[in-house]
């Protein structure tokens, strides 16, 4: 074991995962820093976001709402937003929306025992703001720490 990785561990020795996280995005700010800078979206969102997205009339609306997904996983992870792009949120037709970890916070997620089938995300959006909520669940596993 490395030296990083034993930081790592120590650090979070003592961590309890807050297990449910909620944001609140407004949609006209949103539509701002996507008019504004226009890359945003490629630092902000995969591929497939950007894709399902602006297939819709009123994208921003998307956009916030995604945005407040990846913002709800990680304060449920408790790892706030170490990665942009770390938190991909997607869609099956005729299912609820779910996530897919990278990177830093699918390594930060391992760490502290969080499997991505156990993140449950729900977003809603109006013309105004977007919503979106996102429970840990964890059934009879044992927590982290």
């Amino acid at each position: 074991m490395d030296r990083m990785e034993n930081d790592w561990k120590e650090r979070l020795k003592d961590f309890v995962v807050p297990e449910i996280g909620v944001d609140v995005v407004d949609v006209e700010r949103m539509r701002f820093a996507l008019e504004r800078t226009p890359r945003i979206r490629q630092r902000l969102f995969t591929e497939a976001e950007i894709a399902y997205c602006e297939k819709y009339r009123f994208a921003d609306r998307h956009f916030a709402g995604r945005w407040a997904a990846k913002e709800a996983v990680t304060k449920a992870l408790g790892c706030g937003l170490i990665q942009w792009n770390g938190v991909e949120v997607f869609r099956k037709p005729r299912n609820a929306p779910t996530v897919r970890l990278m990177g830093k916070i699918a390594a930060f997620a391992e760490a502290v025992g969080v499997r991505e089938e156990e993140l449950g995300i729900s977003i809603t959006h109006s013309e105004l703001s977007a919503v979106a909520v996102c429970i840990i669940r964890r059934g009879d596993r044992p927590k982290a720490g």
